[in-house]
């Protein structure tokens, strides 16, 4: 009897560390057929799609963007106007951001701040005063660009069927794409309008100073090779900067009514 026990139990031991594990999650969403897909082949065909369809998607979706900017060009240019920031020197303000109420805590100490000024852009020349598609236009390309020539082709209807689900994924996640940029460039945009109207809100109150613009006029320049008449060069000699003595700000009178 233990001979007839040992042998039973020698060959149901043997039957089950011959069987393979089954399928994980991976072979039920791969969705491979009869034709037996190899793992590389599968790849190559998704990562295709994916990025013929996120391109797609992302063009698509920036052309929809842009239309629906251009139906609202009205309000956006009175929003966002930089003309009047525009310096007569052709310079454009810098960006000011400002932070309330702030504490910073460590282990020993705790220090808190009514109000942070910090320069986050500063000051630059510029040949126009820029206008909001600037910054709203920035990643939201309408013109698709090509995919590589040797782009894999699918062979069969199972292998058409991968293809098309990774384009389909690929072009919804290239609209999606499109619209986080959109709010992205929006956030700048309102951010960098405010910083610059910050900033001319600092200058009258002497809290910070104008940047020092230097200029030099050269009747003729050039060599026996390049010839320049009326030469003339501005360069930001000292760029703006915070006022830190307190004695030199200046009262502002402020028209809000007392709650």
């Amino acid at each position: 009897k233990m001979k007839r026990f040992l042998s039973l139990t020698l060959l149901i031991t043997h039957a089950v560390t011959a069987q393979q594990p089954p399928p994980d999650l991976n072979s039920y969403l791969k969705g491979k057929s009869s034709t037996s897909l190899s793992d590389t082949r599968y790849q190559m065909l998704t990562d295709a799609g994916l990025t013929l369809g996120f391109r797609g998607g992302k063009a698509q979706r920036a052309w929809e963007l842009r239309q629906a900017l251009e139906s609202r060009t009205s309000t956006l240019d009175a929003l966002y106007d930089f003309r009047p920031l525009t310096h007569r020197e052709g310079w454009l303000p810098p960006v000011i951001d400002e932070a309330r109420d702030v504490a910073t805590i460590t282990d020993d100490q705790i220090r808190t701040a009514s109000t942070i000024y910090t320069i986050v852009l500063p000051e630059r020349f510029i040949s126009n005063p820029p206008s909001w598609r600037t910054w709203l236009y920035a990643g939201l390309d309408v013109q698709v660009p090509e995919g590589p020539e040797n782009m894999v082709k699918p062979e069969n209807a199972e292998q058409r069927r991968i293809l098309r689900d990774a384009i389909t994924q690929g072009w919804q996640e290239g609209r999606e794409r499109a619209d986080h940029t959109l709010e992205a460039s929006f956030n700048r945009l309102t951010r960098d309008y405010r910083g610059m109207l910050l900033y001319s809100a600092l200058l009258r109150q002497g809290k910070i100073s104008r940047p020092k613009v230097t200029e030099q006029h050269q009747t003729v320049t050039g060599d026996k090779q390049r010839l320049v008449t009326g030469d003339r060069v501005r360069r930001l000699q000292d760029r703006a900067g915070f006022e830190t003595d307190k004695t030199k700000w200046k009262p502002v009178i402020s028209r809000e009514k007392p709650q």
